[in-house]
């Protein structure tokens, strides 16, 4: 069997993924708590390099043939492009989302780590249950009460502080240098779709280490029109089957809005 690694986003933990999994029963799932996150909370610092360093060792350890396809999901996709960039001899090919360069208002906020910190402390811990539960639920988001209360452990200023430098500094330059097949998609409803058209863009100009044309090979950007953010916990079947798609080269779900 092919091996796909899922990469969590920011605060969550594998359980993310739960109602994805059982559509990828086909394939060698590797599902880790990536560092400061639930079970690898003590695994420390929580950069996104030395996360993409931990996957690494895990791929080579576990993955069928030391490589791997990589599916990562907002903080995910970053350390599964960081790890591309790295080590690309390990990635078979990269499906991310919520993973483009952030710009404009966005960068800004981001930059602003307290607010993100805060944020987040106020909407699972100062405020009633309730209120997260139908933030998320308005949304379309199918989050367990286990993963909720995970989410509640891996709020951590220190994990703010180290998630958020590498991130901060990828651009479209970064994704020109990636040397995988690679799939970027965004979540009109949640995403940056300006940018994940300027995405498109630097994923058909990269050139190969002989400076050819990329080769046509799928990869690209895409778009989903109903998806926010995280929309493998809004859409799990759909994103089983567009990661079983892009790992075997078939045809994308219609959904899927190549840009």
């Amino acid at each position: 069997q092919t091996t796909i690694v899922l990469l969590h986003g920011g605060f969550t933990c594998r359980l993310e993924f739960a109602l994805v999994l059982p559509h990828l029963s086909d394939f060698h799932v590797l599902l880790p708590d990536l560092p400061l996150h639930s079970a690898s909370r003590h695994i420390k610092p929580g950069t996104t390099d030395k996360s993409a360093w931990y996957v690494a060792q895990l791929i080579r350890s576990h993955a069928h043939g030391g490589k791997a396809h990589v599916v990562g999901v907002s903080m995910g996709g970053y350390i599964g492009q960081c790890l591309a960039l790295d080590q690309p001899d390990l990635v078979l090919s990269l499906f991310v989302t919520g993973a483009a360069p952030i710009v404009g208002i966005r960068l800004f906020m981001a930059s602003w780590t307290r607010f993100t910190y805060y944020t987040m402390r106020l909407m699972l811990h100062w405020l009633p249950d309730w209120v997260y539960r139908y933030q998320t639920s308005s949304l379309g988001l199918r989050l367990s009460d286990e993963l909720i209360a995970e989410m509640r452990d891996n709020i951590t200023w220190e994990l703010v502080q180290d998630m958020f430098p590498w991130i901060l500094s990828f651009t479209l330059d970064h994704v020109r240098q990636l040397k995988v097949r690679t799939l970027s998609i965004a979540g009109a409803k949640g995403d940056d779709v300006p940018m994940i058209e300027r995405t498109a863009d630097a994923l058909r100009s990269r050139r190969t280490s002989q400076d050819e044309a990329w080769p046509q090979d799928g990869s690209g950007a895409i778009v989903l029109r109903e998806a926010t953010h995280g929309w493998d916990m809004q859409f799990p079947e759909l994103f089983a089957q567009g990661v079983s798609a892009w790992v075997r080269g078939e045809r994308l779900p219609t959904e899927f809005e190549r840009l």
